[in-house]
């Protein structure tokens, strides 16, 4: 992150162009051959920093429950996701902590190997 008085330094430039940037804009909305997808951009742009961005509403259905009903729902999945997360990462200790059978065996046929070897003799 930049330093305070290289954010000091950013900004002065920025309000130095901030005029002419506001020019330039103005110039698109009123140039016949800027594309309407670009005028929109810029009249939606100007419009939420003048006036703010809207309001936002948002629609919850909990299929005839309550709000308090959804959010137990909620956090009954979360604990069911978390307890299978805790056995998932109680498997992997176990399997981390288990000898390899693979390497036991292999030693146990050198050990055998070198028994009969010893016997021949």
């Amino acid at each position: 992150m930049p330093k305070t008085d290289e954010n000091k330094t950013l900004n002065n430039k920025i309000r130095k162009l901030a005029p002419e940037a506001i020019e330039t804009m103005g110039e698109l909305l009123r140039e016949p051959t800027t594309p309407a997808p670009t005028k929109a951009q810029l009249i939606g742009f100007i419009l939420e920093r003048t006036l703010g961005k809207p309001d936002t509403t948002i629609h919850l259905t909990t299929n005839g429950g309550t709000i308090k009903d959804s959010e137990n729902r909620l956090i009954a999945i979360a604990e069911e996701i978390r307890g299978e997360m805790a056995v998932e990462a109680e498997s992997i200790a176990e399997a981390e902590n288990e000898p390899d059978n693979d390497m036991e065996d292999a030693y146990e046929t050198e050990d055998e190997d070198t028994e009969e070897d010893d016997s021949a003799e």
